[in-house]
């Protein structure tokens, strides 16, 4: 695992030659093996302890609130065909997941839409390089219906009635036994974790611990950051 990120960072330095490395949170260019600027990372809102559990999964790891600049960087992922947050994205994912166990990673799927519209599924990339970083293999396991809706238009309750129609098992992997890490790059309600784990709860996995970059405001949840930040970005 060690060796595959050494090799890799050499690759992203020798990319960087032709392509700045850029801060994911400001789009300064920085130096190739570096993830951020100091500032932007002086100022991210981080989440300092772990998010409460909710149905199906016992595990909520999450880096940053949706605010400010870490919700320009995951808009600048999925909106903007720039994929260099994914680095970082892992980078930070990876370092909170240090010492927990798994059998394998899953990423959360996007639908074919989302894919032909981004040229690329976000949790897919992310899971990637998470994979490659923590030694636990990723499976692909998880697909989405093709007529899937997409969740931000949705409130609360449609939204989990929406994503327990929207995911399914892929015939030939089994996650009898497992403990599974759901991978992804936001969080709002938490529906969609916890869809999918109940899929693989029900398919006979032990356990499903969900970790993203960053979780949408919830005022209770964020007193756990321990700081206060104003509504206005």
């Amino acid at each position: 695992m060690i060796k595959s990120v050494l090799i890799y960072e050499f690759v992203q330095k020798a990319v960087s030659a032709i392509a700045p490395n850029r801060c994911p949170f400001c789009r300064n260019v920085i130096p190739s093996g570096k993830y951020y600027c100091e500032r932007c990372y002086e100022f991210l809102p981080f989440i300092k302890e772990e998010l409460l559990p909710i149905e199906n999964v016992s595990r909520r790891i999450a880096c940053c609130f949706y605010r400010r600049r870490a919700r320009k960087a995951v808009l600048w992922l999925k909106y903007g065909c720039m994929v260099y947050p994914v680095e970082t994205f892992a980078f930070m994912i990876s370092e909170k997941l240090s010492g927990i166990q798994a059998d394998y990673i899953i990423p959360v799927p996007s639908s074919r839409k989302s894919i032909k519209s981004r040229g690329f599924a976000a949790g897919e990339l992310i899971g990637k390089r998470v994979s490659m970083r923590t030694g636990i293999p990723m499976l692909k396991a998880v697909g989405a219906v093709n007529d899937k809706i997409d969740q931000k238009t949705l409130n609360s309750e449609e939204r989990l009635l929406n994503a327990e129609s929207s995911f399914f098992l892929k015939s030939g992997f089994d996650v009898r036994n497992k403990k599974i890490i759901l991978i992804d790059d936001v969080s709002t309600t938490g529906a969609t974790l916890s869809a999918i784990a109940g899929i693989l709860i029900r398919a006979g996995a032990d356990e499903v611990i969900a970790a993203f970059f960053a979780k949408t405001i919830n005022y209770r949840e964020m007193k756990l950051s321990g700081k206060k930040y104003r509504l206005r970005s």
